[in-house]
């Protein structure tokens, strides 16, 4: 297991957005599509207390709303495409980018959150 301090906070996030540990980089840091591993088990970091809350779905729905507006422009302005095939093609292009980037998003806010030592949430 590599120390906090050692560890370069790129390589961590990028482990984040890979999915994997960002401590160690060896285990999955997810055991379901968005549920954590409560410890790794390779480095045995615990990952239990470590909270991403909404940042994750906002960055999603930023990045998704942003890359989605010139597919809108174009659909919408250059295509003589019906109505309801415009907006099927939008929702559906729209939906399938957050599913897509949402567990990036989620590994990206924990590996940064584990790295600068954030206030985790408390458990009584």
């Amino acid at each position: 297991m590599e120390d906090t301090a050692q560890l370069d906070k790129w390589t961590a996030i990028r482990r984040g957005l890979k999915g994997l540990c960002p401590s160690c980089g060896e285990a999955r840091l997810f055991r379901a599509y968005l549920k954590p591993v409560d410890n790794c088990p390779s480095c045995g970091e615990n990952w239990e207390d470590v909270r991403a809350d909404d940042g994750p779905a906002w960055a999603s729905m930023l990045i998704a709303g942003h890359v989605l507006a010139p597919f809108f422009y174009f659909i919408t302005f250059r295509t003589d495409l019906p109505d309801w095939i415009r907006t099927v093609a939008l929702c559906v292009v729209g939906v399938g980018m957050c599913l897509w980037s949402l567990p990036k998003m989620k590994g990206l806010f924990m590996a940064w959150i584990w790295y600068t030592d954030a206030p985790t949430s408390t458990r009584e």
